[in-house]
């Protein structure tokens, strides 16, 4: 394929040659599309990336020289023509996976939509069931369905109107408000928190849901509301805190629980973690900003607070943080320094490149270059876009 390649780029050039005036267009646009085809072809990985680069270039400098039009202008053709031949293979691949990936999302989301049916499904089934039998043994059974659908809410869809409608029960019962925001609040979060692998942005969703509807619900009502708010935003605190710690168990279970977490899971869980204290604080201040005045007043307070001090919150978060860190390192730490040679020798040679490639644009800045290049590249682009309008 290699050599095939490399007779029919002599061959074009060649004839482009023998035909007239052999520009530093013509170069470009035949090298482009030799390696373009040549790629597609070959469908392989970086090594034949590299090796069909080198015989490309070769071929056709060679071929170039051979003709006496190895100028510099024509040389900087077939450099360029390679190199965005390459590049529209692959950026053509990258837009297919991105189109696979936006149809992958698109069925993740018919997923969910079937699983939260099937799971209505269950519910009314159970609920059927329920109808059929009396006294102490139905009210248990509803319990246990009640119990089911609050562990499920988050999936449902529902977390956000249930803690509203239960923070406003509690508000209109009069007694014992906070206490009951604050289980209320600190029960949903981490339930809702446990339907799914920790992760930041969990965080930050069930967080702002739990916590501005409680302050929906007291700033409805016109009472209680700085009291909820505050009873709110520490419930939230213990719900994460509780899924920290939930975490943190399931991340030191070696034999069982960690098998559900790859190498990149756990290193993605460990920046989590140690970003849910910040994340919390955040939570805390956009809820303010979209609330009233005596809500908006505490939450920054406890933003404040949390932000100087720290809480249990934080302290958990670390230590799960560290247990990821731990088994991370027990599961790859042969990979941990292969990865840092590798990381290393990469540095010093993006650092080399970076001087070469520093000197190259001062001289093209000072006008040293030719500006060939710019031109067959733009006549490249519009054929391009002619092609994907087609």
């Amino acid at each position: 394929m290699l050599q095939k390649m490399k007779e029919q780029l002599a061959d074009k050039i060649t004839k482009a040659k023998e035909s007239g005036e052999l520009t530093a267009h013509q170069v470009y646009e035949i090298t482009r599309k030799g390696v373009a085809d040549t790629v597609e072809q070959l469908k392989g990985g970086a090594k034949d990336l590299r090796e069909i680069t080198k015989e490309a270039v070769t071929a056709a400098v060679q071929t170039l020289e051979e003709a006496g039009e190895a100028s510099e202008e024509k040389i900087s053709a077939v450099l360029h023509g390679a190199v965005d031949g390459i590049k529209q293979v692959e950026s053509q691949l990258l837009d297919t996976s991105k189109k696979e990936l936006e149809q992958a999302k698109t069925s993740l989301r018919e997923e969910e939509e079937k699983l939260v049916k099937s799971l209505n499904e269950v519910f009314g089934g159970a609920k059927e069931a329920a109808g059929g039998f009396s006294g102490t043994i139905k009210a248990r059974m509803e319990v246990a369905l009640s119990d089911s659908k609050i562990k499920s809410a988050e999936l449902l869809g529902l977390t956000k109107e249930t803690v509203k409608e239960a923070v406003r029960k509690a508000i209109e019962a009069g007694s014992d408000v906070e206490e009951t925001v604050e289980e209320v609040t600190r029960d949903a979060t981490a339930k809702a928190m446990d339907e799914a692998h920790f992760s930041r942005e969990r965080v930050r969703k069930v967080s702002a849901t739990v916590l501005s509807a409680a302050v929906e619900a007291a700033e409805e009502l016109g009472s209680h509301v700085a009291g909820t708010a505050s009873a709110a935003a520490e419930g939230v605190r213990h719900g994460l805190s509780d899924s920290v710690e939930f975490t943190r168990e399931s991340l030191g279970r070696a034999g069982e629980g960690i098998k559900d977490y790859s190498a990149k899971d756990l290193q993605q869980t460990k920046d989590d973690l140690e970003a849910v204290s910040d994340l919390f604080i955040e939570v805390l201040r956009k809820v303010a900003d979209k609330s009233g005045h005596a809500a908006r007043d505490i939450l920054h307070v406890l933003a404040d607070d949390a932000k100087k001090a720290g809480s249990t919150l934080h302290e958990k978060a670390l230590a799960a943080s560290r247990t990821a860190a731990k088994q991370l390192k027990e599961r790859s730490s042969e990979v941990l320094e292969k990865t840092e040679k590798v990381g290393g020798d990469a540095a010093h040679a993006l650092k080399d490149e970076a001087k070469e490639l520093s000197e190259r644009m001062l001289a093209v800045a000072k006008g040293a270059a030719s500006g060939m290049w710019k031109g067959a590249k733009s006549a490249f682009q519009k054929d391009a876009d002619k092609e994907d309008k087609s």
